[in-house]
């Protein structure tokens, strides 16, 4: 049962033809406790949810100003930097009903993003059990950058005076006949100058936007251990507020804003499981919650209809985006 899939479906999409390493398992976490069993699962999926969440946090604007009546057309692609200190995740034996540690000695296990040669050995207690937990999918050995990938089409329209409606969409897309994966999103860009004396004569546009991404993931869970309906399901909200501001130079356009991220990552394996000594029904549901501060700074070029941007957001987890796109005002 390829557990994994479910929190790299995204990336085996996003990096094309590339080979993700699966052969890690996460259904040994179903031998855990079942409240140990679903801490031990979202720690480790911790990391991928915050990029992706972050990700879909971005890449909403490359300006303060909204058309007139107009529309742009833009793809864009983000790179999520992975930190260091995301690779691994320290084991509090406190933070556990009945679950010891008891390899690697520093306490140290992997995330999804930590290094592939180390699986980290469990006990349980009252049973006298034992078992591996998964190994890392380690980015820089694998495509050598520690970055995840996130491109993304977007239609920006000028619907009223002074804003925008943005509009995110990508139809369900199956993979291997076993993974799908759709995702939609949001968001409104509203012009301030008005709001403020004298406000059409600013040298700059200043907005408010406010966006919101959902991505939805369903992977058919292969039979390690016999059961039935075996799913598994994650859903990702993300959504932001932001204040932006832009300034207008000839073809350039030079823009920035700061803001506030909100991530919801719902995570479920559902089915039946028989594990020898009991059988299992929908085992394992995860939800966890990132929120922070972000703030963006970016350069567009306009030639013509015709435009490429690039700009860098600060996150807990840090972004570079590059984009092209048409826009007519």
């Amino acid at each position: 049962m390829q557990l994994k899939l479910i929190f790299l479906t995204l990336a085996y999409l996003f990096f094309g033809h590339h080979h993700i390493k699966c052969q890690d398992d996460l259904s040994d976490f179903l031998l855990a406790d079942p409240d140990d069993a679903n801490k031990l699962t979202a720690d480790y999926i911790s990391p991928l949810a915050k990029g992706f969440g972050y990700a879909a946090n971005n890449a909403w604007y490359n300006t303060a100003r909204p058309h007139s009546m107009g529309f742009d057309l833009t793809v864009t692609v983000s790179a999520v930097s992975i930190p260091t200190k995301a690779h691994f995740i320290q084991f509090i034996k406190s933070e556990y009903k009945d679950l010891e540690l008891l390899s690697p000695s520093d306490n140290m296990v992997p995330t999804v993003f930590g290094p592939e040669n180390i699986r980290p050995k469990y006990l349980v207690p009252s049973t006298g059990e034992t078992f591996e937990g998964p190994s890392g999918n380690s980015l820089e050995d694998e495509f050598g950058f520690d970055a995840v990938l996130f491109p993304m089409l977007q239609l920006g329209i000028g619907v009223i005076p002074n804003t925008d409606l943005k509009v995110r969409f990508m139809p369900s897309l199956k993979f291997d006949e076993d993974v799908e994966v759709k995702m939609w999103g949001v968001g409104i860009l509203h012009l301030l100058n008005n709001y403020f004396p004298s406000g059409d004569e600013l040298l700059v546009d200043i907005s408010l936007f406010g966006g919101f991404t959902h991505i939805d993931t369903e992977v058919q869970v292969s039979e390690t251990y016999p059961g039935e309906d075996q799913l598994g399901v994650q859903k990702l909200n993300a959504w932001s507020l932001e204040a932006l501001i832009s300034y207008d130079l000839s073809v350039f356009t030079f823009y920035g804003g700061v803001g506030y991220n909100e991530i919801l990552s719902d995570l479920e394996v559902l089915g039946t499981y028989d594990i020898g000594n009991e059988i299992l029904t929908d085992p394992i549901g995860v939800s966890s919650t990132y929120n922070g501060f972000k703030a963006t700074m970016g350069l567009r070029i306009k030639l013509a209809v015709f435009t490429l941007h690039a700009d860098y957001t600060f996150n807990e987890y840090n972004l570079v985006t590059a984009g092209f796109g048409i826009n007519i005002n």
